[in-house]
């Protein structure tokens, strides 16, 4: 990473904090910026190193060093010498725009404007930011500091330069970056995640079966498949002879429809919206919303990978 020494973060919210724990985690200087709330913003990412140690992925002194390369900030003018800035506020434009404004007037040495976005065109952003060159959309999953995957987005105005810093620095952040060939909505990840969403409520909606029930065929049968091989990967070893056969007499029973389906609308009309409202498709306690933490985090956690930094943020240690 000997372009990027230094990172900024602007957005406090579970992206940006994870995203703080990741670049910490791997002994890069890190500046938070966040309006307000600057001592609950480090109560989050004290958790998330805590639960690290937890898990046994971080020993406890480890923890305090990752800590030392975090500031968190108010001003823009504390952003001064970053090299790379990651915007991870809320999905509008508008605060978007406002964001790489000042990027623009207090970071003169930015290398790349990164914005986390997974809706809005890497395009359209790059448009609105004012340095054209420099903006290109990076993808995460949540939470970031433990999936690897991040899906890179660039667009018609975007340097190569730009691409190739960005590019090498997640590298060397051990993450899987895939480049998008085309800025479209979704990316990659999301637009298999919904086609499948979408036929699950079908399912449910035609009476094929109960929502427990497909969950229950997604978790035993073909999901830990895909944790090894990919799609491409598997149809190869099927035969796509046999896809063929299979999409011809298949595909015309699936859902083909281009909005949100009754489902969802109904349940969100009365106000079930999930594990946040205690109600969804299942009702949701606090006993059952701590296990379906556990359980999102499993898989990701033989992942973890951090060039874990072994000395205190010479910076940290001035100011102590």
């Amino acid at each position: 990473m000997e372009n990027v020494k230094k990172a900024a973060v602007v957005g406090a919210g579970m992206i940006g904090i994870s995203m703080c724990a990741l670049l910490t985690g791997n002994g890069v200087e890190t500046f938070l910026y966040t309006r307000s709330r600057q001592k609950e913003r480090k109560e989050q990412y004290d958790q998330i190193l805590a639960g690290l140690v937890e898990d046994g992925l971080l020993e406890e002194e480890q923890k305090e060093i990752c800590a030392s390369y975090l500031h968190i900030t108010s001003s823009y003018e504390e952003l001064e010498e970053v090299d790379i800035a990651f915007e991870c506020v809320a999905e509008n434009l508008e605060t978007k725009r406002e964001v790489f404004a000042n990027l623009r007037t207090f970071c003169p040495g930015l290398l790349v404007a990164v914005s986390t976005s997974s809706a809005i065109s890497s395009r359209e952003l790059a448009v609105a930011s004012g340095m054209e060159d420099k903006v290109l959309v990076a993808h995460p999953f949540y939470p970031p500091h433990l999936i690897p995957c991040v899906e890179v987005v660039p667009n018609a105005y975007t340097s190569a330069q730009s691409l190739e810093i960005l590019k090498d620095f997640l590298e060397n952040l051990n993450r899987e970056v895939v480049v998008i060939k085309k800025d479209a909505p979704g990316f990659i990840a999301n637009r298999l995640q919904y086609a499948m969403l979408r036929e699950a409520i079908h399912i449910v909606e035609q009476g094929i079966a109960e929502p427990r029930d497909v969950d229950r065929v997604l978790k035993y049968s073909f999901a830990p498949r895909y944790t090894a091989i990919g799609i491409f990967e598997h149809f190869d070893n099927c035969g796509l002879d046999l896809a063929r056969d299979i999409s011809d007499y298949l595909y015309p029973d699936l859902c083909s429809t281009g909005e949100a389906q009754s489902y969802v609308r109904e349940k969100c009309d009365n106000g079930h919206y999930g594990v946040k409202s205690g109600q969804g498709t299942y009702f949701w306690n606090d006993r059952d919303v701590e296990d379906l933490k556990e359980r999102v985090k499993a898989p990701y956690l033989k992942c973890f990978s951090w060039n874990i930094p072994e000395k205190f943020c010479e910076m940290q240690e001035e100011r102590n």
